[in-house]
């Protein structure tokens, strides 16, 4: 998706939310604790496998946007038609358009105020929401400013190299003690490195397996991990 698609895909979004949440000087929107989910779900599952039979009730689980760009972007452009599916599940991840390091700063902010406004039409329709804590190069965290601290985050670590140390871990686990949540999600593989740095700093955490992953093993929806 290019920045002018982006551009206009969050025009209309905006225009969705707007009267129903508030938003900042710059149009991005303020979100409060009660537009957060904070019950831990017992499942969760990508959008395109919600489904499966393998996924518990929808009031016990949890839809994300783990996805490839080409079915967020469709979930984007579905949004008004695809609200009644929303409101049927326990709550709904920030959508993961794509954000990498090398992208311009601009493309970068332009994907992460769309996630955002996704969510906020979301919060309009009374669809309690999970942050989504993807950024891309340290000055876009700041776009986090507007999410309460102590709130229900999730992560997810699909198609990411696993920390060679604490110190290569060291961005992502600045970025989780900024936000402090209450609880995290996190899906996908296991960072042993992530996870030692994690029970450091006291974060309560799950992980939930992916759905290819546990469609091969059959595995359980989630594993705790156990803040030490």
């Amino acid at each position: 998706m290019t920045l002018m698609e982006l551009i206009h895909i969050s025009d209309e979004l905006y225009r969705c939310a707007y009267g129903k949440i508030e938003f900042d000087s710059d149009g991005w929107p303020i979100f409060q604790k009660e537009h957060f989910l904070d019950e831990w779900p017992r499942d969760m599952v990508t959008y395109e496998n919600r489904k499966s039979n393998l996924i518990l009730p929808e009031t016990e689980t949890v839809l994300c946007f783990y996805m490839g760009d080409v079915q967020n972007f469709r979930r984007f452009k579905n949004l008004p038609d695809d609200i009644p599916v929303y409101q049927r599940y326990l709550g709904v991840v920030v959508p993961d358009i794509t954000i990498t390091r090398d992208m311009d700063c601009e493309m970068q902010e332009m994907a992460m105020l769309a996630n955002q406004l996704f969510a906020a039409v979301l919060v309009a329709n009374n669809v309690k929401i999970v942050f989504n804590t993807r950024s891309g190069i340290q000055i876009t965290t700041r776009h986090f400013k507007n999410v309460p601290r102590h709130v229900m985050c999730a992560s997810g670590f699909l198609g990411c190299d696993n920390a060679e140390d604490a110190i290569s871990a060291t961005p992502y686990v600045n970025k989780i003690l900024g936000l402090r949540p209450s609880k995290l999600m996190i899906y996908g593989k296991h960072d042993s490195i992530v996870d030692s740095q994690l029970d450091i700093l006291g974060i309560d955490y799950r992980y939930f397996s992916d759905f290819h992953t546990r469609s091969k093993r059959a595995s359980r929806p989630f594993e705790r991990r156990r803040v030490a």
